[in-house]
């Protein structure tokens, strides 16, 4: 299917008629490899279940889910539960990963007419190694593999699709090379595509993966594409990135005070706490919930658990400090699991899980 701009809308407010509802995610389609979790200085073997029995040898044992923004969002909406629809938009290859990429999106009634097939190049994937230190702290490894998601571009993603969608989130923000490029007015290619979709009636949203050194030149094109973002839900290293604050309270009310956004939302990892800022409600802190280490197997896809639940609080027009709240939740949540995805619950388990969890002090 090819996808194509309307690019008469630029500029002009288009009013609809009707009800906007749902969130559309627009962006990486990825399919993750999970390694299991790996001590220093261990010894594995790959490929020992094709020679010899688990009792005899144990081999590695290779999981493989969805993964990247587009997916992970959208997979985490859907197991809230929802009234509203999702749909996902990307590109992918004609391979098993493509395959299984469907699979899980019919699952859960999720539209994907918005992916776009690519002859030439593989699904997109990633390795994830994940690597308990001496401390028994974990962290990950990951190798990518760009394949289809390298070539998605602004053909491929049609405007009158999203138009009946409340909120459409665009991301990874530099992992979208032809959608990463500059453009001198909107900062990015992207930004272009948030100002249409803006002009629509239609909430943006944009996320990132962390910047290197290597393209920190690339992450500050988006500064200016700030102007055409209606919400920014990042982490704190790419909030104080963006903004130049080192605080990440600061960074978060700095994304709409200095750069235009209308509602910003900086997580903060591990040790938290995470913070929610619109003019009109001033800035929310909202600390993290305790997760016992019998709950914690991984915390691949905790950020985007985080963007699931607050942008379910946004769609729902919970009040912001609530949406805060419910998103910490959801990513505590997801910690339960290994993959993205995993350990997502429905919405009354997480509006449970506020009620009756210790957070951090």
């Amino acid at each position: 299917m090819c996808l194509f701009h309307n690019n008469s809308l630029r500029g002009k407010t288009i009013k609809k008629e009707y009800s906007k509802t749902g969130i559309a995610l627009i962006g990486s389609v990825i399919v993750d490899e999970l390694v299991p979790l790996l001590e220093l200085g261990q010894l594995t073997f790959v490929d020992a279940a094709e020679f010899v029995s688990q009792d005899e040898l144990k081999g590695e044992h290779l999981t493989f889910s969805v993964g990247g923004m587009a997916l992970n969002v959208a997979v985490d909406l859907a197991k809230i539960g929802n009234s509203y629809p999702i749909s996902v938009c990307g590109k992918v290859g004609e391979d098993h990963r493509a395959d299984l990429i469907r699979t899980v999106l019919r699952s859960h009634h999720i539209d994907y007419h918005g992916l776009v097939v690519d002859p030439k190049h593989g699904t997109s994937r990633t390795e994830v190694l994940h690597i308990r230190a001496a401390d028994g702290s974990i962290d990950r490894i990951f190798r990518h593999v760009l394949g289809a998601m390298g070539s998605f571009n602004e053909n491929d993603i049609k405007l009158a699709d999203l138009s009946g969608y409340k909120i459409a989130m665009f991301g990874y923000g530099l992992l979208l090379p032809q959608l990463d490029l500059i453009d001198k007015e909107y900062g990015t290619i992207l930004g272009k595509i948030l100002a249409d979709v803006q002009n629509m009636g239609v909430m943006t949203a944009l996320d990132f993966i962390s910047p290197s050194h290597e393209n920190m030149f690339k992450f500050m094109r988006y500064k200016k594409t700030l102007a055409f973002v209606d919400i920014c839900c990042i982490n704190e290293d790419q909030a104080c990135a963006l903004t130049g604050k080192n605080d990440p309270g600061r960074a978060c009310m700095s994304l709409v005070d200095d750069f235009g956004v209308k509602i910003s939302a900086v997580h903060c990892g591990a040790q938290g706490p995470n913070y929610a800022y619109t003019k009109k409600n001033g800035l929310v802190v909202q600390q993290n919930f305790i997760v016992p280490e019998n709950e914690y197997k991984g915390n691949a896809g905790a950020g985007d658990a985080f963007s699931a639940g607050f942008f379910h609080g946004i769609h729902q027009q919970w009040p912001i400090k609530k949406a805060t709240r419910f998103a910490a939740a959801a990513a505590a949540i997801s910690l339960g699991d290994t993959a993205c995805t995993g350990a997502m619950r429905d919405e009354k388990y997480i509006l449970d899980y506020m009620k009756n969890r210790e957070i951090r002090s």
